[in-house]
C-alpha cells in the first residue's frame, strides 16, 4: 500500500472534539434536579433501579467505568481505529487499518443516527454516564488512555462491530483464532417434564477468551418497564445474556455462515463480476500512527465491492470480506426488546427481527417452555455445503455474490421437545436434545456442517448428564455445572489400563497403575488427568478408535481403543517423567490460573477430552499451563413463583487495579461453587456492598 505521510496540526482535532462533546451532552435526557442511586451487591453487581430510564442507563455507564475504565477507554479507542495514533507507533497500526477498512468507525456514526429517539437517549445516557465518571475521577484512569475522551454516542456501536460482528461472527480470520479454537460455551434448558419442580430451569456457560475485549460485566437494570439481570460485554449498553421475572435465554457460538471471503480480479480499482468490470466504491480516509510527540497521519483507502470490503490487494487479485449483519443496525434494540419480553411470543417476536449474525439461542420461561434457535443472518444459496462456503471463494462461483439471507421461519428450531430439555454445547441444532426433535434432511446443507461433525465429547457429556438423571432440581444442576469429567476417559481408560498392566514395562505398569486410581475428572487435586492429557496430545492426527462414530449411537461412539493408540501411552508416560519427575502429578501442579493478579493451582477442564465445565490454556515457563480462558460467567436460573438464582462471574465483576472485586471470584470458579444471585429488593438490601448517589452533570 502506497504511504503517503503528512503531520496534521493538533488545533483541527481539538475543534473536532469540541463538537463532538457538544453534541454528546445534547443527547442527554436524564431528569433534571434528581439523584441517581446505585447499589453495589457484595459481589461488586450493580443494581439499578430507577423509573427514568436515561437514569439507569446513565448509571450502568457509570457503573462499567468504575469497574471497567482503563479497558473501555482501550476498547473505544481500538473501535475507532485510532489505537496507534493514541499509543504506540506499529503495535495497533494493522489493527485500525483492518477497523479503517471495514469502514466501521463511519458506520457506528450512520447507525446511531437511524436509532429511534427512545434508543438514542438509552446510548447517549450511557455514554453520558462514562463521561460523567471520567471528569470526577481521572486519577482512577490511566492517563495514556484519557487520549479516548470523550466517548461519543457513536463509540458503543464502533466496539459493538469489532467485537461481535468482526470478533465473533469473522472469528476465522482473528490471529488468535487457532490459539481460541476449543472456545465456546454450555446451555441447558429443563423443561417441567424433566424438572423435579415442574418449573423450567436454564442454565448459561460462555467461554470465551479473558481478554479485554471479550470480557462480561454483571449488572441488574430495573426501571418501569424492564427488570433484566445478566451479562453485558463490557463497554456495551445492553444485556446480551439474561432473565428477568419472567423468562431468561443463554447463547452459544454456532457455525451460522456469516462470514465470507471472497477473491476477486482486479485492475485500476475495478473488479470483475460475471464478465463485466465494475468500480469499487472507494472512500479517503487516514490512519494515524504515534511517533514520540508526533502523530504522523497516512492517507488510506476504504474500499467497497458487491461482495464485501476489500481487506488485502496483491498481484491483480483482491480479498475481500463479507459479514453478516452490517447492514442490520437494531442489535441493540433486538436485545434490548429480548430482555423486556414477558412471555415466549413477544420474545419470539424480537428474535423474528434477525439482527444477531450468529449463535443458538436456548431459552426457558415461567410458563414452562423451553426453546432453541439456530440465529444467524444466513445467506441463502443454490448450493454448496457449509464447508464450500468457509473457504476462500472465487468472486465467478455461483452463488458468491449474496443477495438473500434465510428468513427466521426457515431457521432450525423446535420448542417444547419431548425429551424435556435443550442442551447446546456448541453442536449442531439436530443434536441439541436426546433423541432428536429435528433432522438436517430437512435443512439445506449450507446451514450447518455434515451432521454430528460438532458433536464433540463434550457435547456427548453434556447430554448424557442430563439423560443420567430421572428429573434434575436446581441443586443438581448447581453441581453438574462444574463437572471436569472427561468423557474421552470414559471410552478409553479402561483399553489403556488393561494394555498397561499386561506390559513388561515397569513405567507402563505404573502409568497404568495411575490411570485405573484416576476419578476422570481434571479438579485441583486429582492424580491422573495431566498423564491422561498427554497420552491424548500424543495421539493428536490418528485415529484412536477401532469402532467408528454411528449416529445411531452417538452417546457412545466411537470407543474401542486400536493398538497404535495404546502403544502411544510409554510415549505419553516418559514425556510426563521428563518434564515432571513423576507420573501421579495432580492437575494443580501443571494447570494453573493466574489472573488479576492471583496465582491458584488449578483451573477448570478441557473440552477436547469432554470436560463440560471446560477452558483453554496456554504453556508457561517449567512446562506448566495457565488458563486462558473458558466458563466466564455461570448462571442457573429457576423460573417458578419467584426467581431462584446462581451465578458466577469467574474473574469477578471488575479490572480495575483497586477494586475489591477484580478477581474475588477466582476461588470460587476452582473449588466448583456458585454464589447468589440477588433479584429481589430484600435480597439486595440486605446484601449491600456500598450505596452510590449519582448527581448528573449535565441535564436538559
Amino acid at each position: 500500500m502506497k504511504r503517503n505521510y503528512m503531520t496534521l496540526i493538533a488545533r483541527k482535532h481539538l475543534i473536532f472534539l469540541f463538537v463532538l462533546i457538544c453534541i454528546s451532552i445534547k443527547g442527554i435526557n436524564a431528569q433534571g434536579g434528581k439523584s441517581i442511586k446505585i447499589i453495589w451487591d457484595n459481589w461488586g453487581v450493580p443494581h439499578i433501579n430507577e423509573e427514568n430510564v436515561a437514569d439507569v442507563y446513565y448509571a450502568f455507564g457509570w457503573a462499567q467505568m468504575k469497574a471497567h475504565g482503563n479497558i473501555i477507554l482501550e476498547s473505544y479507542g481500538k473501535a475507532r481505529g485510532r489505537s496507534a495514533e493514541y499509543w504506540d507507533d506499529d503495535k495497533n497500526a494493522s489493527s485500525d487499518l483492518l477497523i479503517r477498512k471495514l469502514d466501521i468507525p463511519k458506520r457506528a456514526r450512520q447507525w446511531y443516527d437511524v436509532q429511534n429517539e427512545d434508543f438514542k437517549i438509552m446510548i447517549s445516557s450511557f455514554v453520558a454516564g462514562i463521561n460523567d465518571y471520567s471528569r470526577k475521577h481521572p486519577d482512577q484512569l490511566s492517563d495514556s488512555l484519557k487520549a479516548v475522551l470523550p466517548i461519543l454516542n457513536s463509540d458503543p456501536l464502533a466496539q459493538l462491530q469489532m467485537t461481535y460482528h468482526l470478533g465473533v461472527a469473522g472469528f476465522a480470520i482473528q490471529p488468535q483464532a487457532s490459539e481460541w479454537k476449543t472456545a465456546g460455551s454450555n446451555a441447558w434448558a429443563i423443561g417441567p417434564s424433566k424438572s423435579e419442580t415442574g418449573n423450567a430451569i436454564l442454565l448459561t456457560q460462555p467461554h470465551p477468551p479473558w481478554l479485554p475485549d471479550y470480557l462480561f460485566f454483571e449488572a441488574h437494570l430495573k426501571s418501569k418497564d424492564l427488570n433484566i439481570y445478566g451479562i453485558a460485554l463490557v463497554g456495551s449498553p445492553i444485556i446480551s445474556m439474561g432473565f428477568n421475572e419472567n423468562l431468561g435465554w443463554a447463547l452459544t457460538y454456532n457455525q451460522a455462515d456469516a462470514m465470507d471471503l471472497i477473491e476477486l480480479e482486479i485492475t485500476d480499482n475495478n473488479y470483475l463480476v460475471e464478465g463485466d468490470w465494475k468500480p469499487l466504491e472507494i472512500e479517503k480516509d487516514s490512519m494515524g500512527i504515534k511517533n514520540k510527540d508526533t502523530i504522523i497521519y497516512e492517507s488510506i483507502q476504504v474500499k467497497k465491492s458487491d461482495y464485501g470490503y476489500l481487506i488485502e490487494e496483491k498481484n491483480g487479485k483482491a480479498l475481500a470480506l463479507r459479514l453478516s449483519g452490517l447492514d442490520r443496525p437494531f442489535i441493540m434494540q433486538q436485545f434490548n426488546e429480548m430482555a423486556k419480553a414477558n412471555n415466549l411470543a413477544e420474545f419470539e417476536n424480537a428474535m423474528k427481527k434477525l439482527q444477531l449474525p450468529l449463535q443458538n439461542v436456548v431459552y426457558a420461561d415461567k410458563e414452562g417452555h423451553i426453546f432453541y434457535l439456530y440465529n444467524g443472518i444466513i445467506p441463502k444459496r443454490a448450493e454448496g455445503s457449509l464447508v464450500d462456503w468457509t473457504k476462500v471463494v472465487p468472486a465467478t462461483q455461483y452463488g458468491s455474490h449474496v443477495t438473500e439471507y434465510l428468513s427466521y421461519n426457515e431457521l432450525p428450531k423446535f420448542l417444547d421437545p419431548k425429551s424435556g430439555f435443550v442442551a447446546n454445547s456448541n453442536n449442531e441444532p439436530w443434536t441439541s436434545t436426546y433423541p432428536y426433535e429435528i433432522s438436517p434432511e430437512n435443512y439445506p446443507s449450507y446451514i450447518s456442517d455434515k451432521p454430528f461433525k460438532y458433536f464433540n465429547y463434550r457435547s456427548a457429556r453434556s447430554l448424557k448428564m442430563i439423560l443420567n438423571e430421572d428429573k434434575l432440581n436446581f441443586e443438581k444442576i448447581e453441581i453438574l455445572q462444574a463437572s471436569t469429567y472427561s468423557e474421552l476417559a470414559d471410552r478409553t481408560l479402561d483399553g489403556l489400563v488393561t494394555y498397561g498392566e499386561r506390559s513388561s514395562d515397569t513405567l507402563l505398569v505404573e502409568a497404568a497403575t495411575v490411570l485405573k486410581n484416576w476419578d476422570r475428572t481434571l479438579d485441583t487435586s486429582s492424580i491422573g488427568g495431566v498423564l491422561f492429557t498427554n497420552w491424548y496430545r500424543a495421539t493428536k492426527g490418528i485415529n484412536i478408535f477401532e469402532t467408528e462414530f454411528s449416529p445411531q449411537n452417538p452417546l457412545n461412539t466411537p470407543n474401542t481403543l486400536n493398538e497404535e493408540a495404546k502403544m502411544l501411552l510409554l510415549i505419553a508416560a516418559r514425556n510426563t517423567i521428563e518434564k515432571y519427575g513423576k507420573l501421579d502429578i495432580s492437575w494443580g501442579e501443571v494447570y494453573e490460573t493466574n489472573y488479576a493478579g492471583k496465582s491458584i493451582r488449578g483451573g477448570i477442564g478441557l473440552s477436547e477430552i469432554g470436560s463440560f465445565n471446560a477452558g483453554f490454556y496456554t504453556p508457561v515457563d517449567n512446562n506448566k499451563y495457565k488458563l486462558l480462558g473458558g466458563s466466564a460467567f455461570t448462571s442457573v436460573v429457576e423460573f417458578g413463583d419467584k426467581i431462584k438464582s446462581k451465578g458466577l462471574l469467574s474473574y469477578g465483576n471488575a479490572s480495575q487495579s483497586n477494586s475489591p472485586f477484580k478477581g474475588d471470584q477466582l476461588r470460587l470458579l476452582i473449588d466448583r461453587k456458585l454464589r447468589n444471585i440477588w433479584f429481589y429488593e430484600d435480597d439486595i438490601e440486605n446484601n449491600i456492598f456500598m450505596k452510590e448517589v449519582l448527581e448528573p452533570k449535565f441535564r436538559d
